[in-house]
């Protein structure tokens, strides 16, 4: 049956709306009637035109930081290359964060975003290890061969 209305709404150019409750379709209409004819800039989300609301909303988007949280953050660090580049001991003397938020924050800084980054860094990292173990290998070969001759 909803599908046949459905079809038959986008046909016609009508509007369908569905809900679960009588309730639910009255406060729909309600608000409908309430912004017919007006701009629909008046439902849109308000765009943030101050610098530190954007770092706010940014920040927000930690799980579990808040809008107080970004504001003590920011007053503690001054500004968004502190924060990014804090350490973990740093993040923790922020008042009002926690262990769970301090490694949610430095995570969400210093984590690859995806696992395939994450995993060619570890591949670079462990033949970087690889070389300076040979470089050290052969560095106390030569330091041997010097005792030696001395």
């Amino acid at each position: 049956i909803i599908l046949h209305l459905n079809k038959m709404c986008a046909t016609h150019n009508f509007t369908l709306v569905l809900t679960w409750s009588e309730e639910e379709a009255a406060r729909y209409l309600e608000t409908f009637k309430a912004y017919e004819g007006k701009d629909a800039s008046l439902i849109q989300k308000k765009k943030e035109v101050i610098f530190t609301e954007q770092l706010s909303d940014v920040l927000g988007s930690v799980r579990s930081v808040n809008k107080t949280d970004a504001s003590q953050l920011l007053s503690q660090f001054g500004n968004l290359k502190n924060l990014v580049s804090a350490t973990m001991e740093e993040l923790r003397q922020c008042p009002g964060v926690g262990d769970k938020k301090v490694m949610r924050l430095y995570d969400a800084f210093n984590k690859p975003f995806s696992s395939s980054t994450a995993s060619k860094r570890k591949e670079e990292k462990e033949r970087l290890a690889d070389i300076e173990r040979d470089i050290a290998k052969i560095e106390g070969e030569g330091s041997d061969d010097e005792d030696s001759i001395n």
